[in-house]
């Protein structure tokens, strides 16, 4: 971890590494908003990490001034978005405001975008001016990796839609698939793991062909997986697609995406040549701009550095790092999920107030359950705990606390709409 002497002298990282961080581009004369009156935590990013962490900092420690700082003013959720392609829920359904975070907790709300963070001044900055903390939480989620697709620009990215960010693209690609042509084909790309959510590219596979199902479409869904196989539940995904999609579902394993033809909507890859009505593009991901234009993703790394114990930057004291943008290999073996994201957020929070009150802060324990609906009516589940290790100095899976659904059950789908409703609740009051 940097400290203040070594971000100023130079002497924790070469001139070229200094080069690239995000914190001189804050201007000392910059417009100061909200002079700080007392201890101050803020948090960017108002998904389910950032969110929760603004709302657990204040149920821990009522007194604490918190921010929360998030460009939109409505969060749409990724978990169940899958339901909203398949025609099965609303947009609305998905969609949610931050008043009651303000209303009900205190919470400062800005709606405004980050531009750059100063962890020597302890500021961050946005159009508007700069906010000063204490400590700060940084959960910008993640953006997407299209150098390697080539062709891939911004019209094949118009095109081609990835909608694994929940919003426009969601109502655009449901749309494509409202207007599927009878017969019509539906082709979609699973990046290389990690990714945000480890099953929801295979829970997107069987809603679409689900709904082709339920509206007499014998189209096809053609998966194509830079996996070398299915990386999440796999066994009840296998028995769903035997099962239900049988001559629905084509699923190809091992492919690499090479390059992208927008005006003949076709894909070139390893495997061959592939082309269909409607294309879902889902890149390689990596942490949120934010966390690079900050300096806190170390060169050559896709996610952000962090100390599995608090999940402090190892690069700068006093930011902490919560959801898909903190790096799994470092911190331990859980996937970048919403529920982890929501358990690492109460995990930050609880670590924040202890740290400023001089105290030492417990070791962690985190938790993951998460369904996926695999037809109209049915889902599947699996679930894990996830607790410090002093010999690996990560978090590691409990096996014995873990589990996964004998099978698929319309029981578990009330389950996955429980669990939905619980977890905004949680986040957003």
């Amino acid at each position: 971890m940097l400290t203040r002497r070594e971000f100023i002298t130079g002497t924790a990282v070469g001139i070229d590494g200094l080069a690239c961080f995000g914190p001189f581009s804050i201007s000392a004369q910059a417009a100061e908003l909200f002079p700080k009156t007392g201890r101050r935590v803020v948090v960017v990013g108002g998904g389910f990490g950032g969110a929760t962490t603004a709302r657990y900092l204040k149920l821990y420690d009522p007194g604490l001034e918190v921010f929360l700082i998030e460009a939109n003013r409505q969060y749409v959720t990724c978990p169940s978005s899958n339901l909203v392609l398949s025609g099965l829920l609303p947009m609305s359904a998905i969609t949610h405001g931050y008043g009651r975070l303000a209303k009900q907790h205190g919470i400062k709300l800005v709606h405004a975008e980050v531009t750059a963070v100063d962890p020597v001044g302890r500021y961050v900055q946005t159009a508007q001016g700069k906010i000063a903390y204490d400590r700060l939480v940084v959960a910008p989620g993640i953006d997407f990796i299209y150098d390697d697709i080539a062709g891939m620009d911004t019209e094949g990215r118009k095109r081609f839609p990835h909608a694994w960010k929940a919003g426009p693209q969601t109502v655009q690609l449901a749309r494509e698939l409202a207007m599927l042509k009878q017969g019509g084909s539906f082709l979609m790309t699973i990046p290389e793991a990690p990714y945000r959510c480890p099953p929801g590219p295979y829970e997107r596979a069987c809603l679409v062909a689900a709904r082709l199902k339920r509206s007499g479409n014998r189209g096809k869904v053609i998966v194509l997986d830079a996996n070398p196989g299915i990386v999440s539940k796999a066994p009840l995904f296998k028995a769903a697609w035997s099962d239900l999609y049988k001559d629905i579902i084509e699923y190809i394993p091992d492919v690499s995406l090479q390059s992208v033809d927008v005006g003949k909507r076709r894909l070139v890859t390893d495997k061959g040549e592939f082309s269909a009505d409607s294309i879902n593009i889902i890149p390689d991901q990596r942490a949120g701009s934010l966390a690079f234009s900050s300096g806190l993703v170390k060169p050559g790394y896709r996610w952000a550095a962090a100390n599995p114990l608090t999940f402090e930057s190892t690069l700068f004291e006093n930011i902490h790092l919560v959801g898909d943008v903190a790096d799994r290999d470092q911190i331990g073996s859980m996937p970048h999920s919403g529920f982890v994201a929501s358990s690492m957020a109460k995990t930050t929070a609880a670590a924040v107030v202890m740290l400023m009150q001089g105290k030492e802060p417990l070791l962690p324990s985190l938790e993951n359950a998460c369904y996926s609906q695999v037809s109209d009516t049915e889902s599947i589940y699996v679930t894990g705990v996830f607790q410090y290790d002093q010999a690996a100095k990560k978090l590691v899976g409990i096996k014995a606390a873990g589990t996964a659904s004998k099978g698929r059950s319309a029981r578990y789908t009330q389950h996955y709409r429980d669990w939905q409703a619980s977890i905004v609740k949680d986040s957003f009051g």
